[in-house]
């Protein structure tokens, strides 16, 4: 209500002028009016005086001032004393007084010169009554002002509302005509006086129009990347549950086709040994070979699920003709395992589909046959046909072939030795080589050691494969003469945690104290932190034999102090996070300074693993670890 306000204002300032007017005019009269009684009285008080015969000042004082009303009266003789003198201390409140009194309005005293009586006087009348008066006109103008004041506003408002009421209605009326149209606003029906609004209007339709197809695009820019994979490029899997749910419960078309889930098996040990970037450009060219393949079929689907699962779905083909796809994948994948220098890259578990199937039990069915193709041969594909499997959880097929060949590995020793040399960074370090294990099935093919060693502790069978180990590996020592040399292997936490295992291991060890004297135990030290008392008797054990123990993927848990002063290993092996871009990372420089600072005060020897370029090397040497390992220093060698 802003012009109400607005007019309100005004008449408010309206009222205050005619106010003052009014005020000042009669201010002006009155005062006029007063002057000239003044005069008057002054004429009619000289007559007065000259008509006594004698004068006396008492006398004459009191019969004026029973005859006229004196604000002040004063009698004296002429150009001599005061003989009377009278000055009424009442002060006049009056409005009319102030005002007059305030613009300098009100009349002087009069002076009377009685020259027959020699006889001088002087006054001021009192004007009561006319003051009175004034107040009173003055208050009745007031309150009839205002009174017309306030049926003004009233009026204006009640007029105000009513038209606003119709511009609403008009404006409301061509809008809605708008709304349930096509055609534009129909400004033209609106009276001249709403120009103004019509084109402010229309200025705001045409912003909010553009606001909206910005909002509009800027949506579809979101979902476009919530539901993209952000290395690839491929669709994720939001995009995947999307699609095959809707070909799983349209059931009146009768979808049918092959699904294809293919397992990046060596991002793990990639991320660890060289580098997440390494990882990731693993994982992007794998992308790119998959793509490549799947592209040959017509309306393939490529996504990716998760870090190392792709999944290709192929509509309208069946599981006889699928095998050409994996077989395809399989040589390409056979040219990136060259080129990468790794024992496998992807394995593929394939299943059929149709409407009406869940995806869940297609997931699980792909995921199976993912755990077959891993104990073939490197890359391999499985087409999972065989459903009864998901009748019993726990004794799925791929379980089942994972049991039998972990057995046949353990039983028949089919560990392939490597070692990777540590160097180390002066000429007082101690450091050994690393022993690392492949293992390979019957037909000798290589299998993926992460997938090995984790169905073999799922299957509570890492204790066997950590014997063989220890057995290979002090067998190829003896047999290579090699007893000068200082070698580490790998126990797992569970194995170095087992009483069973820790007494076989101290009797194996004391049947060969040269050879154990050069053994080193690397043990997780986040497994270590599970069970920290026996850790601590698995490391008294070791050292009780003329063995060390190192305690590696150092600084991924929440290790204190205490730590060192319980345990007291002989080596901390750094995770290889620590030394990847070391040499630009001055955190990472910081907690390794005080980390080696420490160790070495408690006499621990700092190791760093993953180191790949001159420059990390570099760093690494000038925070004074004991030892460097990685592709830089030295790939894995077989024994």
């Amino acid at each position: 209500m802003s012009i109400f306000r607005r007019l309100l204002v005004r008449n408010l300032i309206t009222f205050l002028i005619l106010i003052i007017s009014l005020m000042l005019t009669y201010s002006a009269i009155l005062s006029q009016y007063i002057i000239s009684q003044q005069d008057k009285h002054t004429t009619t008080l000289s007559r007065l005086v000259d008509s006594y015969n004698a004068v006396d000042a008492k006398v004459l004082a009191k019969d004026l001032k029973s005859a006229f009303a004196y604000q002040a009266l004063n009698l004296s003789e002429y150009n001599g004393p005061s003989l009377y003198k009278y000055e009424d201390q009442n002060t006049d409140e009056s409005l009319g007084y102030l005002v007059l009194n305030s613009f300098g309005m009100m009349p002087q005293p009069k002076k009377v010169v009685s020259q027959t009586h020699n006889l001088g006087l002087q006054f001021q009348l009192r004007f009561t009554d006319e003051l009175a008066l004034f107040d009173t006109f003055f208050y009745s103008s007031l309150l009839v002002l205002f009174v017309v004041l306030s049926l003004l506003i009233i009026s204006l408002r009640q007029l105000i509302q009513r038209v606003v009421r119709r511009s609403i209605a008009n404006i409301s009326g061509v809008i809605n005509e708008f709304t349930e149209s096509d055609d534009s606003i129909a400004w033209d029906d609106l009276p001249d006086d709403f120009l103004p609004l019509a084109e402010s209007l229309e200025t705001l339709h045409i912003n909010y129009e553009t606001k909206i197809k910005e909002w509009r695009e800027s949506a579809e820019n979101f979902r476009t990347e919530a539901t993209r994979d952000e290395l690839t490029g491929l669709k994720n899997r939001i995009s995947f549950v999307e699609y095959f749910e809707d070909k799983l419960n349209n059931l009146e078309n009768l979808d049918f086709g092959v699904l294809a889930v293919t397992r990046a098996s060596e991002l793990n040990h990639i991320n660890q040994n060289r580098g997440y970037q390494a990882g990731d450009a693993y994982v992007a060219e794998l992308a790119q070979i998959i793509t490549r393949v799947a592209n040959t079929y017509d309306a393939a689907e490529i996504y990716r699920l998760n870090g190392s699962d792709f999944a290709v779905v192929l509509p309208n083909v069946t599981a006889k003709e699928s095998e050409n796809y994996a077989t395809n994948l399989q040589g390409r994948l056979g040219e990136l395992q060259k080129s990468l220098e790794l024992e496998a890259v992807a394995y593929s578990g394939l299943v059929s589909y149709e409407s009406g199937r869940p995806l869940g039990e297609l997931l699980a069915l792909s995921d199976t046959g993912i755990s077959i193709s891993q104990t073939k041969y490197p890359n391999a594909w499985h087409m999972q046909t065989d459903t009864s499997v998901l009748e019993n959880v726990s004794a799925k097929y791929g379980n089942q072939n994972w049991r039998e060949v972990i057995d046949d590995v353990v039983k028949n020793a089919r560990a392939i030795l490597y070692y990777q040399p540590i160097q180390p960074t002066n000429k007082n370090s101690k450091v050994y080589n690393e022993v690392l294990a492949r293992f390979a099935n019957a037909d000798g093919q290589v299998l993926p050691t992460a997938s090995f060693v984790a169905m073999a502790e799922k299957m509570d069978k890492i204790i066997f494969v950590d014997k063989m180990i220890v057995e290979q590996t002090m067998k190829q020592i003896l047999e290579r003469g090699l007893q000068t040399q200082y070698f580490g292997l790998n126990v797992t936490a569970k194995s170095a945690h087992d009483e069973q295992f820790a007494i076989w291991l101290e009797r194996r060890l004391l049947r060969d104290p040269a050879v154990a004297s050069k053994l080193v135990f690397e043990v997780t030290e986040f497994g270590m932190q599970q069970n920290m008392a026996a850790s601590k008797r698995f490391l008294d054990m070791v050292h009780r034999t003329g063995a060390r123990v190192t305690v590696e993927r150092f600084g991924m848990g929440m290790t204190s102090f205490k730590f060192f002063r319980e345990l007291k290993p002989d080596f901390i092996k750094m995770d290889g996070s620590y030394s990847r871009g070391i040499d630009e990372d001055k955190s990472n420089q910081y907690f390794l300074r005080v980390i080696v600072d420490l160790a070495h005060r408690l006499g621990v020897n700092v190791l760093c693993e993953s180191v790949e370029t001159q420059e990390e090397k570099h760093c690494l040497e000038q925070v004074f670890v004991d030892g460097t390992q990685g592709y830089f220093i030295g790939k894995p060698v077989e024994f």
